[in-house]
């Protein structure tokens, strides 16, 4: 089992309840945990190695246990977080590898 990997790719901030800013991420993961829900299709029981992106809504730590990412795309993560946070503003791009 080789470890699980996590890398920032993007940060911005949105408003929650229109005053209060909060941080959003985007992270690059190696890992896609599964459901382990026996009446899932495997694809979704099974853990997945691979190229993941998952959305982090909060201050961000590298320090935290890495748990990887549910979304396959960038945008597919970027879409996720518009919708969850309306007043999304992307600030700091970083190169995706």
């Amino acid at each position: 089992m080789e470890p699980i990997t996590e890398t920032l790719i993007l940060s911005g901030t949105w408003l929650y309840a229109e005053e209060v800013e909060k941080e959003v991420h985007v992270i690059k993961s190696n890992f896609k945990p599964g459901s382990g829900d026996y009446e899932d299709p495997l694809e979704i029981q099974n853990d997945q190695y691979g190229e993941f992106y998952d959305v982090r809504i909060g201050e961000y730590s590298s320090d935290r246990v890495p748990y990887g990412g549910f979304f396959t795309s960038v945008a597919e993560a970027m879409r996720y977080a518009a919708k969850v946070c309306p007043s999304l503003k992307w600030s700091k791009k970083l190169k995706v590898t």
